[in-house]
C-alpha cells in the first residue's frame, strides 16, 4: 500500500472496525518545508546528545536512540508524573518548543487557519474515543496541576523522538499504550519510500509505503509493527504521539494505582480488572 497525499483507511471487512489510518501529508503547500525544518531540528540536537550505546541499542530499534517526553504512568514507572530525562531534558524542551515540530504535532495555530494535525486526525476518525480520553485526562490534570503537557492543545500526553539517522524499527507492540487509542506516527527525512522505510503490520500482512512528511495512525498496542531500512546515504527519523494506558487506568480507578484500589476495595478492584 502507498501512503499518498489523500487519506486511506484499512478496515476489518467483517465488522468495519478501523485498523489503520493512512492520512498522508497535510494539504498546505508549505507543510513539507516545515517538515524539512523539523527534520533538521531533530538531527541538530542529536549531534550534541552524545547518546550512549545503551540508548542507541534497544528493543524497538538498533543504532537509533529514542526518547520519550511528557506525562507517563505504566510499565517501568513507579509513580505517575512527568518523565525525567536527565541530561537530555533540555534538548527535548528545545524540540517540543520548535514551531515546525509543533505544527506537525498539530498544536500550532498558523494564522488561525491550520488548527491541528495529530489531534484533529484522532478526533475526526475516532470522535467517541477522543472525547472519552480528553475528558479523563482533563480530570487528571485538574487533580494534579504539577503535570506538564507538551502542548496545551494536545490530547496526546506523550511524544517520542526517534533520532535515527536511519530509523528501522524492529517488530514490536507498544503494550503499555491505551488499547483503544491510535499512536500517531510521522516519518521525516529524505529517503525514497519506494525503496525503504515501509511500515510493516504483521497481523494485517501488509507493507505500507511511508512517504517522508506523511502521518499514519495505528493501534500500536494491538498491531505488531516494524519498518524496513533505508539506504545508507539517506535520512529517516520519526516523531510519534501516544496515550499511556496507565494514565487512563489511574483515572478509572478513582485516581489510584491498582495496588491502592485493591487495598481500598478488593471487590471494586476485581471489577476494574475484569473490565480490562
Amino acid at each position: 500500500m502507498t501512503a499518498c497525499s489523500k487519506p486511506q483507511v484499512v478496515v476489518n471487512q467483517e465488522n468495519g472496525q478501523i485498523l489503520t489510518i493512512l492520512e498522508g501529508r497535510a494539504a498546505d503547500p508549505l507543510f513539507m518545508k516545515s517538515a524539512d525544518r523539523a527534520t533538521e531540528a531533530i538531527l541538530k540536537v542529536a549531534e550534541g546528545a552524545e547518546f550512549t550505546e545503551e540508548e542507541r541499542e534497544h528493543k524497538r530499534a538498533s543504532d537509533s536512540a529514542a526518547l520519550n517526553m511528557g506525562i507517563y504512568y505504566g510499565r517501568g514507572a513507579t509513580k505517575l508524573g512527568n518523565m525525567a530525562n536527565g541530561r537530555h531534558a533540555e534538548m527535548l524542551e528545545v524540540l517540543v518548543s520548535d514551531p515546525d515540530i509543533s505544527r506537525i504535532a498539530g498544536f500550532a495555530d498558523y494564522d488561525k487557519i491550520c488548527l491541528t494535525l495529530f489531534a484533529a486526525l484522532f478526533k475526526f476518525w475516532m470522535p467517541r474515543v477522543y472525547t472519552d480520553i480528553e475528558e479523563k485526562l482533563n480530570r487528571l490534570y485538574e487533580c494534579d496541576p504539577t503535570l506538564k503537557k507538551n502542548w496545551d492543545s494536545s490530547v496526546y500526553p506523550c511524544a517520542v523522538f526517534n533520532f535515527g539517522p536511519r530509523v528501522a524499527c524492529k517488530i514490536h507492540k507498544d503494550s503499555s499504550n491505551a488499547l483503544q487509542t491510535f499512536c500517531a506516527i510521522t516519518a521525516l527525512g529524505n529517503y525514497n519510500p519506494k525503496l525503504g522505510g515501509h511500515l510493516y503490520l504483521k497481523e494485517l500482512g501488509i507493507f505500507i509505503q511511508f512517504l517522508p512528511g506523511s502521518t499514519i495512525l495505528i493501534p500500536s498496542a494491538l498491531l505488531s509493527h516494524a519498518n524496513t531500512p533505508v539506504a545508507p546515504h539517506k535520512i529517516r527519523v520519526l516523531f510519534m504521539l501516544f496515550v499511556p494506558g496507565g494514565l487512563i487506568h489511574f483515572v478509572d480507578n478513582g485516581f489510584m494505582t491498582e495496588n491502592g484500589l485493591r487495598k481500598k476495595s478488593k471487590k471494586l478492584w476485581r471489577e476494574k480488572m475484569a473490565e480490562k
